[in-house]
């Protein structure tokens, strides 16, 4: 049966060019990483190293043993990884509602760093529209929610903002919307203007992002965001989703008269109250809450 221990003795003499140099990397005795190796050899019945020279060199059939011997030994670290999670109670799954209206970037960078501690942690995204997100924490549907802040939060979940979300003005290059320095009160009145169906379902948004005289609807805001692109009207976005699709070149931000200062909306991390986290859950929690420097 395969040692491991030879296993790593051999993949460092292979790596480090000598027994004595994988020793010092393994931290061991040149003798326990020589006879480690040797008794490998003759387990298999081949030589792995030509001996012949100053230092070692991999046969043939120790090149090719080489790079089989890493897979294993990667996936013998993936097994240990897994079973001290299960002993720790890693979560399996985390499940995360996400508002239409909140972009993936606030939380983007925490589920990289979540990927790379607990691995074997499945995420699902799950979108769905604000109001609905509450009931999904309480039915137990979701374990965390992102949140577009409308309307108070009920007393058995628990929340903190994490995000202020710039919200601008955007059309088409193609707009004539697009020339002008700030655009008057009555002209973006009469202009058509795009929505998505989670902003009118958003009791804050509803009251100041329906402008126009003239509106058209998307359910989905990608949907609503390819309009605009279509020249077909204008919209409010995120300001980081704007940057993006001006760096393609297929919508410019413009100025309102109406909005003499910047427009923020709070981005909530919403999950039950009174429950117990597991590792994940902590996690994705305390680095979410952490405060941010202004104008991340």
């Amino acid at each position: 049966m395969l040692n491991l221990e030879q296993l790593t003795a051999f993949i460092a003499a292979a790596e480090k060019g000598s027994f004595s140099a994988a020793a010092r990397h393994l931290n061991k005795s040149q003798s326990s990483v020589s006879i480690g190796v040797n008794n490998l050899e003759l387990d298999l019945g081949i030589s792995l190293f030509d001996r012949s020279t100053r230092y070692p060199k991999l046969t043939v059939q120790g090149e090719h043993l080489y790079e089989q011997s890493k897979v294993l030994i990667r996936q013998a670290e993936r097994i240990q990884s897994y079973a001290q999670g299960a002993t720790e109670n890693v979560e399996d799954v985390i499940r995360i509602g996400v508002d239409p209206l909140v972009p993936l970037y606030v939380i983007d960078s925490t589920l990289e760093k979540m990927a790379e501690r607990f691995p074997f942690t499945r995420v699902k995204l799950i979108r769905i529209s604000g109001d609905q997100l509450h009931t999904a924490i309480l039915n137990g549907d979701v374990e965390l929610a992102l949140n577009l802040a409308s309307k108070a939060v009920p007393d058995n979940l628990d929340f903190v903002a994490i995000e202020q979300i710039e919200w601008v003005c955007v059309c088409s290059p193609d707009s004539a919307l697009s020339d002008i320095e700030k655009v008057d009160n009555e002209t973006l009145i009469s202009e058509r203007q795009i929505v998505c169906t989670s902003m009118l379902e958003n009791s804050v948004l509803k009251s100041t992002g329906k402008i126009s005289q003239e509106i058209w609807e998307a359910s989905e805001q990608d949907d609503m965001i390819r309009l605009v692109e279509q020249g077909l009207g204008w919209a409010w976005l995120p300001k980081f989703v704007a940057i993006e699709k001006q760096a393609m070149g297929t919508l410019i931000e413009f100025k309102p008269e109406f909005q003499s200062t910047k427009l923020y909306y709070a981005a909530d991390l919403v999950w039950r109250a009174n429950t117990i986290q597991g590792p994940v859950m902590e996690f994705l929690i305390s680095q979410l809450s952490k405060v941010k420097p202004e104008g991340s």
